[in-house]
């Protein structure tokens, strides 16, 4: 068998991502809300044998809307090399307004610029969409010439629902620096507050560096550089720094993550994530059980914080790392794969995808 070329090993890694992502998803969906020792006492404290710990394994609003934010990208890099011109933000924007269309019903004929993805009917059902994007999405809904930025934003929230779909930022931009303003920018589109959208920025620079090979330490030292020129950075780091001194004692308890918060914010999440992350065993398929299974076994937004741990362990350790049972479960795993393909092979202005499934509009 001949060795895997640099791209077969990027390709592996961004497929490990974005499925990562969703078994974490799929293992906390079913537990969000529920308080940790009902947790304990239905599932045990050792990672569940099946994925599909109750019903079937199931994806939530975070992966929907992380598949969105791939194919903004994608949609993005496909009108910059047809026409030479593009406003990301604005592509960005209409795929999440595709994402609210599959969540309030809206007929696919209102859609703007279809393509692919939002015709995936199993993607129109709503697994507890968070209030903050609907509500922020309706407004542009309807407001279609205002774009909420930095300077002027939307509102003042701080939840995770710009950071648990941030990834594929770090994916698909291939420049750590490129990758933080992109998803920084995409974020404040429904996520005013610093640490909603910075949280958002950190994780696509972590990605975008840790998909490419380097060691999750390494990659958070280059993201704080990236955070500490923003205003208002100072909570993000704070809570962050605090995350890698937990991990610093090994794996963390329940009661150690829920000090830290509830991940109910943007910065709670992705520190919990980290915390969880940086003490797994990456050496065996078990580990990322082990580490999902912290990550979501916490009385607080579990989905996002197992997802967001699954997309930093996922692009470690790449697909082939992740456990193979659990991946035969997950909800839409060829939809998945199929944008983190895609998402390779459009990087940086390369190969041209089909116009149809991707309008570059």
């Amino acid at each position: 068998m001949p060795a895997p070329t640099p791209t077969d090993r990027l390709r592996d890694r961004f497929r490990g991502c974005l499925l990562a992502g969703g078994l974490g998803d799929a293992l906390g969906y079913p537990v969000e809300f529920m308080p940790t020792a009902d947790i304990v006492r239905a599932y045990g404290i050792d990672a569940p044998v099946r994925l599909a710990i109750r019903g079937p394994a199931v994806i939530s609003d975070d992966t929907q809307m992380t598949l969105f934010s791939a194919e903004g990208v994608i949609r993005a890099a496909q009108r910059m090399r047809n026409r030479g011109l593009c406003d990301p933000i604005a592509v960005l924007r209409n795929a999440y307004l595709r994402w609210y269309a599959t969540q309030t019903q809206s007929a696919l004929a209102s859609v703007p610029h279809p393509g692919w993805l939002v015709g995936e009917r199993r993607l129109w059902v709503q697994r507890a969409p968070g209030t903050t994007c609907m509500s922020a999405l309706r407004t542009l809904s309807v407001q279609p010439h205002r774009t909420p930025t930095v300077a002027s934003p939307p509102n003042d929230s701080k939840g995770c629902g710009a950071v648990m779909r941030s990834a594929p930022f770090g994916l698909g931009i291939a420049e750590r620096g490129r990758a933080f303003s992109l998803a920084r920018d995409a974020g404040v589109l429904t996520h005013g507050h610093p640490s909603g959208y910075l949280s958002a920025a950190y994780l696509a620079s972590v990605i975008c560096d840790v998909a490419r090979g380097a060691a999750l330490p390494d990659a958070m030292k280059e993201a704080h550089a990236l955070c500490r020129r923003e205003p208002q950075h100072e909570e993000l780091l704070a809570v962050l720094d605090r995350a890698v001194v937990l991990a610093a004692g090994g794996p963390p308890t329940a009661a150690q993550l829920e000090a830290v918060g509830g991940g109910w914010t943007g910065e709670e999440a992705l520190a919990i994530a980290v915390a969880c992350a940086l003490t797994a065993d990456l050496t065996s398929a078990d580990g990322i059980k082990a580490a999902l299974w912290r990550a979501a076994a916490h009385a607080g937004d579990s989905d996002s914080t197992a997802s967001i741990c699954g997309n930093l362990l996922g692009a470690s350790v790449g697909a082939a790392g992740l456990p193979a049972d659990w991946l035969a479960e997950l909800e839409l795993r060829e939809v998945i794969e199929r944008l983190a393909d895609d998402l390779l092979r459009t990087m940086d202005r390369g190969q041209a995808l089909d116009y149809g499934d991707y309008p570059p509009s």
